[in-house]
């Protein structure tokens, strides 16, 4: 019996955006943009999972 096709997996989710006037977002964001520029994925990654949980706990 044939294999079944792997499901195609979904699309990244778009980063998440720094709320206006917020010191801790503009920092993180800040952080997130300089490890893009360095190419180091793993920080990068690091600063969207603490972006997201910042964006939840202090402005949900």
């Amino acid at each position: 019996m044939p294999k079944a096709p792997s499901p195609v997996p979904a699309p990244w989710p778009a980063p998440p955006q720094p709320q206006a006037g917020c010191a801790h977002c503009a920092d993180l964001d800040n952080r997130r943009i300089t490890a893009r520029q360095q190419c180091d994925r793993s920080a990068e990654t690091d600063c969207n999972v603490m972006l997201r949980r910042h964006l939840r706990e202090a402005h949900a």
